[in-house]
């Protein structure tokens, strides 16, 4: 009695987080999960495309910030195709449906769509310290030309880069004829690779965000707008002054127009 206690004890339990059979197949189950995915991807995607179509169809539009914007938008389409149909499609049958080629394929784009927004976001919050706190060599630097180069280098690296996905992955039939897109060899190999992308599209662009925002935070605060006093009441002094101090006026007046531009980039970033 004892070691059939103790062998109980001894023995792991199991615990799934995902749903269960019963509850995966239930119309409920499928009817909530497949109106979710399409409402999420429908949205995405419509917001993406508008994106990408009122920056290209409209010439003011084009500049660098919104140039890291398309690639940002092209790249969440991407995930947005990538990973909704197949979550649809496994709602409704339960199993995979896209074959071999579909399971390199969609894992592929998946992660060139994810690795790709990593990129984009760190060239745009580059671009935004050098426009804010560099005005003056952003003018050189920061141009759509440039920016178009930076976009295509992000692509072909990322691109390259997740070709090893078509040798990682594969389709798996179970006993009862169940076909899962999944791991190719153990798990256990695949943390290596993980933890390169977590330091490459993670951890390190997320380090460099927090310092170039803290060094546009610190150009922000140090620097603030003058405030301007009520013209009735200084007219005169002002009329009294200029003539002595215009080479002063002149250096204020770039001052301010610096500061105006580093305010008007500034609140651009966060629309």
């Amino acid at each position: 009695m004892a070691d059939n206690v103790s062998s109980k004890i001894d023995t792991p339990t199991n615990i799934s987080l995902s749903p269960s059979d019963a509850v995966s197949e239930s119309l409920e189950y499928k009817t909530v999960s497949v109106f979710l995915v399409m409402l999420v991807c429908s949205v995405g995607i419509v917001g993406n495309i508008m994106v990408v179509i009122v920056v290209l169809t409209t010439r003011h539009m084009r500049t660098p910030t919104n140039c890291y914007l398309v690639s940002l938008a092209i790249a969440d389409l991407t995930v947005l195709i990538a990973a909704g149909l197949p979550n649809v499609s496994d709602s409704l049958t339960g199993t995979w449906i896209f074959g071999h080629t579909g399971c390199l394929g969609i894992t592929y784009l998946q992660y060139l769509g994810i690795n790709v927004s990593s990129c984009s976001i760190t060239a745009f919050t580059v671009e935004r310290y050098l426009a804010i706190c560099h005005p003056m060599k952003a003018q050189t630097v920061c141009t759509v030309s440039r920016a178009k180069r930076i976009i295509a280098v992000v692509w072909i690296f990322t691109c390259v880069y997740c070709i090893l996905w078509f040798f990682l992955v594969d389709i798996q039939v179970s006993q009862d004829g169940h076909v899962q897109c999944g791991y190719k060899v153990k798990r256990e190999l695949y943390l290596p690779i993980y933890l390169i992308d977590f330091a490459i599209f993670y951890v390190i662009p997320l380090l460099l965000a927090i310092v170039l925002y803290g060094l546009i935070a610190r150009i922000l605060y140090i620097s603030p707008l003058p405030n301007h006093p009520d013209t009735s009441t200084t007219t005169l002094r002002r009329s009294c002054r200029e003539a002595s101090e215009v080479g002063k006026g002149i250096h204020q007046g770039r001052q301010k127009s610096v500061l105006s531009s580093r305010k008007q980039v500034s609140a651009t970033s966060h629309i």
